[in-house]
């Protein structure tokens, strides 16, 4: 007897502390919850990065303070605090994101206040930012890995070979790599600067200089129409004087270039296998050509 009172004794006391913990967490994490419609996102300078606020129980809520972080340190001159009665739930919060944002991962931390003050739940919204397309173009170097003109690829292994390097500036470089063409074309030109036309931070044209080593007193210029600058890629139109290759060729013949974007590195050689000092420019003037 005493047996049986004791077995059924203890699955009883068993069943109220189950009871007991059941009805703790249902007191302390029901109705109280923040979320948000989405917590990581992909976005571009002069995008609206937007994200959705649902309360499960608004009464719980005096108010929502968000605050914003890039690479774990937070902007200490933002902060905005949502007033929970004024505003209908769910909530679209938008914010710009705006140059600087680039330079790391952008956190916008949404607190969850009750009329004490105190913390109720919080959520995070985790933002990749793809860089502007100057800070872009800066960061790294560049290689050809298209040349289409009338449906075909013209780029060949010496161009294909070469690195540009676009400089805070304005100036350019160009390392010729190893591979020349047959006659060693790379060699009359030298390299002078880069411009930009921009709306915002789009770049629309960019410019780039040379000038041949037989007559510096007339710069080239070609400007092309920026078509892609982003995500790995930079894509360039330009309508170019071609004639001289050949009779199926015009004076204004659509050329399509597309670019890779390489890690800068030391090896980095100007003119490489040639005397750099024989390619300075004196009438090179950065910052004068569009």
């Amino acid at each position: 007897m005493k047996t049986l009172k004791k077995n059924l004794f203890i699955p009883f006391v068993l069943g109220i502390m189950l009871s007991v913990i059941i009805a703790c967490n249902d007191e302390s994490g029901s109705g109280t919850a923040l979320t948000l419609s989405s917590y990581e996102g992909k976005v571009k300078i002069g995008d609206m990065a937007s994200v959705q606020i649902s309360l499960s129980d608004p009464e719980s809520f005096s108010k929502i303070v968000v605050k914003k972080s890039i690479s774990r340190k937070e902007v200490v001159d933002y902060k905005k605090e949502l007033n929970v009665k004024d505003i209908e739930f769910p909530y679209t919060f938008q914010e710009e994101v705006v140059a600087g944002d680039e330079t790391g991962v952008v956190v916008y931390s949404f607190y969850g206040m009750n009329a004490n003050n105190l913390l109720v739940d919080a959520s995070d919204l985790v933002l990749t930012v793809d860089l502007a397309e100057v800070p872009l173009l800066l960061k790294y170097d560049w290689k050809l890995v298209q040349q289409i003109i009338q449906g075909e690829d013209w780029a060949t292994p010496d161009l294909k070979d070469d690195v540009y390097r676009f400089n805070p500036d304005l100036t350019l470089e160009w390392d010729w790599g190893t591979v020349f063409s047959a006659i060693g074309l790379e060699k009359l030109n030298a390299c002078c600067s880069w411009d930009v036309d921009q709306a915002g931070a789009k770049v629309e044209y960019l410019y780039m200089v040379k000038y041949s080593v037989f007559n510096t007193a007339s710069p080239m210029i070609t400007k092309y129409k920026v078509v892609q600058l982003a995500d790995r890629k930079m894509i360039l139109e330009s309508h170019q004087n071609l004639a001289g290759l050949g009779p199926d060729f015009s004076t204004d013949e659509v050329v399509m270039e597309t670019y890779e974007p390489v890690s800068k590195t030391d090896d980095f050689t100007p003119y490489r296998g040639e005397n750099p000092d024989n390619y300075i420019i004196d009438t090179c003037n950065p910052g004068s050509y569009k």
